[in-house]
């Protein structure tokens, strides 16, 4: 099995990157905007108000997910548990996994958090599904060399 070291390599240093970046910043907890300020012009018995208000703020609360990880760290860790332990069809689920995970990054980098989410859950999925083939692999083979050896 050949994985592609230039993408994991260029995957990990966006994680190292997107962890780094500051969180963006709101107003403190209990800001109340400026009162409007009134302005009278013009002779004392015709007079103008002037009504000023403040510019509003808006606050866009957008929802991050912590590293920025999804679930790749996971895929590649039960990836090598998967050759460690001999259970090779593993591989068919944690291989698949790291690319989604990879593509969830890159949706979210591009702002398209419906494709990250997309990605990020059929990565999460797969290595799900990964763990439970390597898992019945695994107790497979344990059982066939008990019972050779009985």
């Amino acid at each position: 099995v050949i994985i592609n070291l230039r993408s994991l390599r260029s995957s990990l240093k966006k994680i190292i990157r997107m962890s780094t970046e500051k969180a963006p910043t709101y107003p403190p907890p209990g800001y109340q905007p400026a009162p409007p300020q009134y302005q009278t012009t013009g002779p004392s018995s015709q007079t103008t108000v002037v009504l000023t208000a403040p510019q509003t703020t808006t606050v866009v609360y957008e929802r991050r997910y912590g590293s920025g990880d999804h679930f790749l760290l996971l895929s590649i860790i039960i990836s090598i548990w998967c050759c460690v332990c001999f259970s090779w069809w593993t591989l068919c689920c944690t291989i698949p996994a790291i690319f989604y995970a990879i593509n969830a990054q890159e949706a979210e980098a591009r702002g398209d958090y419906e494709g990250m989410q997309k990605n990020r859950q059929l990565a999460l999925i797969l290595d799900i599904a990964g763990v439970i083939v390597g898992g019945v692999t695994f107790v497979v083979i344990v059982i066939a060399l008990s019972v050779q050896e009985a």
